[in-house]
């Protein structure tokens, strides 16, 4: 005889419900009548049903749905596995893009610095450069001015 708590929609309170009206087990209420089980208080049309076709169709091992059950949980398991294991990817994804850019961050500040000391350089010789023009230039017109005063003046 099959305890009438493994039955599927029998809970505490139905089971000592059905318990306290002669009902004990399983096999008892499979072999009862619609009729007789309306009887008992707290069990209406509805509920009658449910309870006849449930006794009727246990098979003794498990609540059917009990499978269905363990195969859905097990499958929110991988899929709760599987989703952690994706957002685990996706931080050390983020931790390595992250390092990559202050990588890339130092390596533009020291071009920039290096950047600009060049232009410091070839500022600093175009400067030279041009005070060098400039005083080629002032010498030039130095010596002609030097040149015009020492030429003899033709007389006629």
């Amino acid at each position: 005889m099959t305890a009438i708590s493994k039955l599927r929609g029998v809970g505490p309170a139905l089971s000592r419900i059905l318990e306290e009206n002669g009902v004990h087990s399983v096999e008892a209420l499979a072999g009862m009548e619609e009729l007789q089980l309306r009887s008992i208080p707290g069990i209406g049309a509805g509920r009658a049903g449910l309870l006849l076709d449930a006794a009727r169709a246990y098979n003794g091992s498990a609540v059917p749905e009990c499978n269905d059950l363990n195969a859905r949980l097990a499958a929110a398991e991988a899929a709760l596995q599987a989703a952690e294991e994706r957002a685990a990817k996706a931080q050390n994804k983020a931790r390595k893009a992250k390092r990559q850019a202050a990588q890339l961050m130092e390596e533009f500040a020291e071009a920039k610095v290096k950047a600009r000391k060049k232009a410091k350089k070839v500022k600093a010789k175009a400067r030279k450069a041009i005070e060098k023009e400039k005083a080629k230039a002032k010498a030039i017109l130095a010596g002609e001015g030097a040149e015009k005063k020492k030429k003899p003046k033709k007389r006629a």
